[in-house]
């Protein structure tokens, strides 16, 4: 069943919906941004598995933060509440700008060990297909990152030649920093839902599973066997 995602933490318990009529629940994705920290083991091994790299200047982050700023204003919201005021970016960037909901505060999931291997699965259920996929480098901002973007219905042609053993045996670790994004309907009608897989925890059993909900999205504890 698809819903409308908000912050889990807005009750009292995250600062950046303080006003929540500012921040009002965000409509069910037509598109996901998957985002994936690699280091550059996996850089190489993604490599050769033929994803292609992409290279962001300076230059097209400022253009980015500029559009993010412009769109969070038009919200009633400050592009910079969650990750710069919070001191999550101590050293400006321009992705420290942003437009959405985040929907577990300012904080995201931080130290909490969570998965996400099982979340392609649960975007092919819902009806998205891999639509497309490269790798990220930022001249400013390390490390690199694997981007998989998923739509639902689409008129770009579905990815159908892709190394998903290679993806799904990145998937498969735990990770100590996640963020969710949930963003207002765009002019053309997209409404993008973000989900940033950060700070990495190879090798550590995870706690937290995070499941894509309907789009309303939600941890739930792994059953320790």
């Amino acid at each position: 069943m698809d819903g409308k995602a908000r912050c889990r933490n807005e009750r009292g318990k995250c600062s950046v919906h303080a006003r929540p009529e500012y921040w009002s629940p965000a409509p069910t994705p037509t598109a996901i941004i998957l985002k994936v920290n690699v280091n550059e083991r996996w850089e190489r091994r993604l490599l050769a598995a033929g994803i292609t790299i992409q290279t962001r200047t300076y230059d097209r982050a400022l253009q980015l933060e500029e559009r993010r700023v412009a769109s969070a204003s038009a919200l009633g919201r400050n592009a910079y509440s969650v990750r710069e005021l919070s001191g999550r970016d101590s050293h400006h960037t321009p992705e420290s700008a942003d437009t959405g909901c985040p929907v577990f505060g300012k904080a995201g999931l931080s130290e909490m060990k969570v998965s996400v291997k099982d979340l392609v699965d649960e975007f092919f259920a819902a009806g998205f297909v891999l639509t497309g996929a490269h790798l990220l480098r930022r001249e400013h901002k390390p490390p690199v990152r694997l981007v998989l973007e998923f739509s639902r219905p689409s008129s770009k042609p579905e990815l159908v030649r892709f190394p998903w053993s290679t993806v799904h045996e990145l998937l498969a670790t735990t990770f100590d920093q996640i963020d969710v994004w949930a963003n207002e309907t765009a002019a053309d009608g997209k409404t993008v839902h973000t989900v940033n897989c950060g700070r990495r925890a190879d090798g550590a059993a995870p706690k937290l599973r995070l499941r894509y909900a309907g789009g309303m999205w939600e941890v739930q504890e792994v059953a320790v066997s």
